[in-house]
């Protein structure tokens, strides 16, 4: 499966760069650069995208403007990409993160999201604390291999709880900005993810 991120800073960089190092045989990942500075509305596509695209099955938009967002349907259509996943975790941009994916009707969603998308993890018990902790599906980011690595020792009763705050220190880069449909953050509800993850782990022990 060939992946195309186009990509518009950190945020998105950070993603390209973790999938590319993490792939499963088989993946080939690209990376499309976009300006920061895009305008709102953008007339005409040419001005702003290169004139060489590459190919690509899957088009992951990791854009941080609603101009970048408006680009999607040129890039896909010119990368020739037959599935798209668009997802930032700043609401102005684009309304849910990638985190929290479990991928979709199309094959190709479903084959990104079984290796990156909503963590899930199986987690041992030693004694009354976390022992071995295996990561079974991570995040785009690679927070959930972070949390995975922080808590072994944990007391079981707490792992929830420091693992929804622990993994803000990866950094969590989900917007503060509360969602109205959510009436919370995203942020926050990345934490309510990894709760969640955790939680399942541990019943899976």
């Amino acid at each position: 499966m060939k992946v195309l991120f186009a990509t518009q800073g950190r945020y998105g960089e950070r993603i390209g760069e973790y999938v590319a190092a993490n792939r499963p045989q088989g993946w080939e990942t690209f990376r499309l650069p976009l300006r920061r500075n895009l305008p709102m509305v953008i007339d005409d596509p040419d001005e702003v995208l290169p004139a060489a695209i590459p190919s690509a099955d899957l088009l992951v938009s990791l854009h941080e403007s609603p101009g970048a967002a408006e680009l999607i349907p040129d890039i896909a259509r010119r990368c020739g990409a037959v599935a798209v996943l668009a997802a930032v975790d700043d609401r102005v941009a684009s309304p849910r993160r990638l985190g929290g994916s479990d991928g979709g009707p199309p094959p190709l969603l479903s084959a990104f999201a079984d290796r990156f998308g909503r963590p899930r993890m199986r987690i041992d018990a030693d004694g009354d604390r976390v022992g071995r902790v295996t990561i079974e599906r991570d995040c785009p980011c690679g927070a959930g291999r972070f949390v995975a690595s922080v808590l072994p020792g944990t007391r079981l009763s707490e792992a929830a709880d420091v693992g929804a705050l622990r993994h803000h220190h990866h950094p969590c880069m989900a917007s503060m900005e509360v969602d109205p449909e959510l009436s919370d953050t995203l942020m926050h509800l990345s934490g309510y993810i990894f709760r969640a993850a955790i939680n399942a782990g541990l019943r899976r022990k």
